[in-house]
């Protein structure tokens, strides 16, 4: 197939190493309409037709990949096609095909492009339909290719040289990362319905999370998000943010699963050269993705390019590609340095897309502008006049006092009407109080990098998240809370050891216990505690406090139950909460700060921990289909409620209900077909079934999700429910996903029949156990309660290795 495009290998180019036929272009925009069709290149073996199915599924879209529509078009297929009719006629067919399968599909598609986007006349056309849609260009390990292609040495080193030219007619990358858990599953069928692994955990959530960022379906969902979550304000509108500076050379050398800290971001800092720099980068950008999970700034240091010999002119050429090269790689943020020509700097902000742009500004020397200087306030209004979305201003000092100059000067840019968000503070020892001082975005490292990481390579006057936090603590910026797990029957909580060990983690001075309460009024007696920062609720409070709080997160309101509380206060001005949005945002930015509580704000994150394990976990097979896919909840209380909403929010339907007592099953049932009437054609989402003997209503499918919502283990007086599934509802042909919610005992009926039906069927049922589920609401819990970055991976340690005390 390479051979066909008689590509030669492209020479390098003296500046970026970027070749001459693969050095990107440089687009008026990134910015595309909502529903335009989503372009993917790339070598074979990249992996764009799973990375096309799983994204096609994830936006609703529909797939087209160039070897089934060259075949629908020519009615046989590209290899047949070139026996009959030869190299020639193949040649030409083959473009004239990718023209029209571009043309007739501009949107509301996910386009997968076969080998034939190789050629010239494919690059011009991909080139102009760049200008209004999206084309990705998918990389990969050049070793995992080759090993997954069987290649040798000339013939992948042909394959590498020719998909470098796909750089040159595409507008975004995207470096396809290694997942240990997809091996031998890269390319399903091509209708799209083959047996694909449910473990393709990492892509799935990396390319969704890149999708929904460059789509802007993230923004979306956000706004439905409580004013209190950390996805309803970006990082830059919250108060006290941390930025993990991370150095391009020194990742390499450090374990970033162990560097999650409470960091609000990661600044990675461009500070080496490479002959290969773009794939470096990429590979980093999709590392710093997967193993922390948190925006990216992308900032081109200008000792990177020193050691290259190059003129001043070539020097600025060399830096604006490499911020190029960050805002193809779909990074949330991208730092440029003012002192460059305003001309650059535009385009910048003009081809950012949803990319922010932060306008920079480094006083290196400490006899420069001083803080009162009006070139700062100059340069602050250049960069507003470019468009910037926040600006930086960093000054060496030696000087204690200029600490005090930094916080007058930042008041001083708060008081503009509609002024930008400002991040500024001192470098050096001596600075240390204004990079506590500091609101947005403030440089932070990690303790562990304190000890592997040389010290010429990174600022030892950094303080950690956890330091800086604690600063706050001790200038009683913010006060110490008690947060409470509430409920009749909590002595087998882990929510204590997931939060005190993230208070530890994150440098809070918080303390989270459980207790039991019997009624409404011992919940409010303790809430009403000045130092109260917010509990968790259980059964069988959840319906029930619906009634005592002033205002409730749409998720609340739409499942009709609450487990998370949260205290609402007197504001600054004496201003008492009103439940206005803007009221609520003021309130969230008030967290972590003790007075009388006037009021309560109700939540719900039981969803948010089945909807991230059953998107994690489904397989493509059994990707919901609105008109197809049929839910099975077992159970009737907060958690099936919860489980319902999952399940409407993944885009399902057709949802059954079993619980024991039929009547509760019906009260849910009508509760969410009020509220999700228009959802459904025939007005009914959610059916109640009367009998575990009864057979599985004929005009539905089988179910293919399916949670449990009930003890496997008697608490108190209610005996446990010890559910398992009827043989006759376990007929799905593709299998499915079974969550359970139940931890005690981990191994439930319901799973230990589910695992030997799985055995004896072979069919591919999927099981979830409580202990995956439980975290992940904790998680969100934690970040509604504290307006924190939850440290998620020390929160899912801790109950792995604390529920056995419980079994």
């Amino acid at each position: 197939m390479v051979a066909e495009t008689q590509l030669e290998p492209p020479l390098l180019d003296s500046s970026l190493g970027l070749s001459s036929t693969s050095r990107p272009q440089s687009p008026s925009t990134r910015q595309f309409l909502p529903e335009a069709s989503i372009v993917l290149i790339g070598s074979r073996g990249a992996g764009k037709r799973t990375l096309g199915f799983i994204g096609a599924t994830h936006l609703g879209r529909r797939l087209i990949t160039e070897d089934h529509y060259f075949q629908a078009t020519t009615g046989v297929s590209r290899g047949g096609f070139l026996q009959q009719h030869g190299t020639r006629a193949f040649y030409r067919r083959n473009i004239e095909v990718l023209k029209q399968m571009l043309d007739q599909h501009r949107s509301g598609c996910i386009i997968e492009c076969g080998m034939g986007s190789l050629s010239s006349p494919a690059h011009k056309a991909l080139r102009e339909y760049s200008k209004t849609n999206p084309v990705i260009y998918i990389t990969r390990a050049r070793h995992r290719i080759r090993s997954l292609l069987r290649l040798g040495d000339d013939e992948a080193l042909r394959l590498e040289a020719a998909d470098l030219s796909h750089r040159a007619c595409s507008n975004l990358e995207y470096y396809n990362l290694y997942d240990p858990c997809c091996d031998g599953i890269d390319t399903p069928p091509e209708n799209g319905l083959g047996n694909v692994s449910s473990r393709l955990k990492y892509v799935k959530e990396d390319f969704c999370y890149f999708l929904d960022f460059l789509t802007g379906q993230g923004l979306i969902r956000n706004s439905f998000e409580s004013p209190f979550s950390i996805a309803a304000l970006p990082p830059e509108c919250r108060s006290h943010t941390y930025a993990l500076s991370l150095r391009l050379s020194t990742i390499p050398d450090l374990d970033l699963v162990e560097l999650e800290a409470g960091a609000d971001a990661v600044q990675l800092k461009i500070d080496i050269w490479d002959p290969d720099l773009q794939t470096v980068i990429a590979k980093q950008v999709a590392t710093i993705r997967r193993k922390l999970g948190v925006p990216i700034i992308f900032h081109v240091e200008d000792y990177a390019l020193n050691d290259l010999s190059l003129s001043v002119e070539q020097k600025q050429t060399a830096y604006f590609e490499l911020l190029e090269c960050g805002l193809r790689f779909g990074v949330e943020y991208i730092v440029v340095d003012l002192r460059y020509p305003s001309d650059l700097i535009a385009h910048i902000v003009d081809c950012s897309g949803p990319t922010k742009v932060i306008g920079h500004h480094l006083a290196k020397e400490e006899n420069s502008w001083e803080w009162n200087d009006e070139s700062y306030m100059i340069q602050y209004r250049r960069a507003k006049s470019l468009r910037c979305d926040m600006v930086r201003f960093v000054r060496a000092t030696s000087k204690a006092s200029d600490n005090d100059a930094v916080e007058s000067f930042v008041a001083k840019i708060k008081s503009i009407p509609d002024h930008l968000p400002i991040i500024a503070y001192n470098l050096g020892e001596n600075g240390r109080l204004s990079l506590i001082a500091n609101q947005i975005f403030t440089p932070v490292t990690h303790p562990l990098m304190r000890s592997t990481v040389s010290k010429a390579q990174i600022r030892q006057f950094l303080p950690t998240a956890a330091e800086a936090l604690q600063a706050l603590y001790q200038s009683s910026i913010l006060d110490p809370l008690h947060f409470y797990h509430l409920g009749a029957i909590v002595f087998y909580s882990l929510s204590p050891v997931m939060h005190a060990a993230a208070y530890r983690v994150c440098g809070m001075n918080n303390d989270f216990q459980s207790l039991e309460v019997s009624s409404l009024e011992d919940i409010r007696q303790l809430c009403q505690d000045p130092n109260f920062g917010g509990a968790a609720i259980t059964q069988p409070f959840k319906v029930q406090i619906l009634s005592h709080i002033a205002a409730k997160s749409y998720h609340a309101k739409a499942i009709g139950a609450v487990n998370t509380l949260l205290p609402l206060r007197m504001l600054p001005n004496n201003k008492f909460p009103d439940g206005s949005i803007q009221s609520l945002l003021d309130h969230a930015n008030q967290r972590g700060k003790a007075g009388p509580v006037t009021g309560y704000y109700g939540d719900n994150t039981d969803f948010i921990g089945i909807l991230t394990c059953l998107r994690r976990n489904i397989s493509p097979r059994n990707v919901v289909q609105p008109s197809k896919t049929t839910g099975l909840v077992i159970g009737a209380g907060g958690m099936a409620r919860a489980a319902v909403y999952a399940m409407i929010q993944l885009g399902c339907r057709k949802i059954f209900i079993y619980n024991r007592t039929v009547e509760h099953a019906e009260v849910v049932a009508s509760h969410f077909n009020s509220w999700a009437a228009g959802l459904s054609k025939d007005g009914k989402v959610v059916h109640v079934l009367r009998s575990i003997l009864d057979d599985w209503p004929a005009g539905f499918r089988q179910p293919t999700i399916i949670t449990s919502c009930v003890p496997a283990r008697s608490i108190g007086d209610e005996p446990a429910a010890n559910f398992e599934m009827p043989i006759q509802w376990l007929g799905s042909p593709t299998g499915g996903i079974v969550v359970e919610l139940s931890y005690l005992p981990l191994e439930t009926p319901l799973i230990k029949q589910i695992r030997l039906f799985r055995e004896e069927t072979k069919q591919a049922w999927v099981i979830v156990n409580g202990l995956e589920v439980l975290p992940e609401q904790a998680i969100a819990q934690f970040e509604l309660m504290t307006g924190r970055k939850a440290p998620k991976r020390r929160m899912r340690l801790e109950v792995q290795q604390h529920y056995r005390r419980y079994e």
